[in-house]
């Protein structure tokens, strides 16, 4: 057994970046790496999609979670929760619904997986259209509450919430402990936003993380694998720390890498590992 899986931060994996690989395979080979969580993608075309898992699916993964002392922090959601096609909209919630149910059939002990999803491509504009926006992340907000969990909504590089204002303002706007964010701090990196000042703000409204690599080029972001970059994550760890964070780290693998004809899965999760796991000792966290 890891030696840190009782410390204050767990290393999670997320399974974005495992399209085509068994749970079941991955899960004892991912803990095995030393990995001490594990967010599964729950999108669609996933293997790990609720309508492929049946129950008795669920129960054993959920006893291979427990057995091997892991944690299952969040269920990812591939969503367009923006979308303006109203009966699209109805699907997106369905498949919130469908997700929050399996969150809690995978939950061990009081330990219910959150939901998060970046939300999607559209036309609106923070000027015009942040309380549209804030009513209807609320709405999903309130649906997934239902169903027993709770909404880390991300902000992301280029979309209507992209930036630490905007995301303070969207969760004191709806005001619900059912909605928080999912603190992904690259995409604050890569546009040049601080770390001091993006993790003071944004971790204590957060509920799940991700971390990853990422540069500008050309004007446009190329993500890359932790520790392939510049970031300084023994900075970061040290700041999580300040900021009072007690929850899981987790590794996101961009499409823009697994979509590489030469992507290696399992070369990912092993480097990604060691440079999160060298950065949290060097931390002394």
């Amino acid at each position: 057994m890891n030696a840190n899986r009782d410390g204050r931060f767990r290393i999670a994996y997320g399974t974005y970046g495992m399209p085509e690989e068994d749970i079941r395979a991955a899960i004892p080979r991912l803990s095995e790496i030393g990995y001490e969580g594990l967010e599964i993608c729950v999108g669609e075309a996933y293997p790990t999609a609720p309508q492929k898992l049946s129950k008795e699916k669920r129960s054993g993964l959920r006893t291979m979670v427990s057995d091997l002392e892991l944690e299952i922090p969040s269920l990812m959601l591939l969503s367009r929760v923006l979308t303006h096609d109203l009966q699209e909209y109805q699907q997106q919630l369905e498949a919130f619904r469908a997700a929050a149910e399996l969150a809690n059939d995978l939950a061990v002990g009081n330990r219910i997986p959150v939901l998060t999803t970046t939300l999607g491509g559209g036309t609106m504009t923070w000027e015009k259209d942040r309380e549209a926006l804030a009513d209807r992340i609320a709405e999903v907000g309130e649906i997934i509450a239902e169903a027993g969990t709770r909404f880390a909504v991300e902000p992301h590089v280029g979309s209507i919430l992209e930036n630490p204002h905007h995301a303070v303002w969207l969760i004191r706007r709806i005001n619900s402990p059912a909605v928080r964010l999912n603190f992904d701090i690259s995409h604050f990196a890569v546009a040049g936003y601080p770390l001091e000042d993006t993790v003071a703000r944004l971790a204590p409204l957060a509920i799940h993380t991700h971390v990853k690599d990422g540069r500008m080029a050309t004007g446009r972001v190329e993500w890359l694998l932790p520790g392939e970059g510049d970031f300084d994550y023994t900075a970061y760890f040290r700041e999580m720390a300040k900021a009072d964070w007690r929850g899981c780290i987790t590794v996101e693998i961009s499409g823009m890498i697994f979509s590489k004809p030469n992507y290696d899965p399992w070369r990912a999760a092993e480097f990604s590992w060691k440079t999160l796991s060298a950065a949290r000792k060097e931390a002394r966290i």
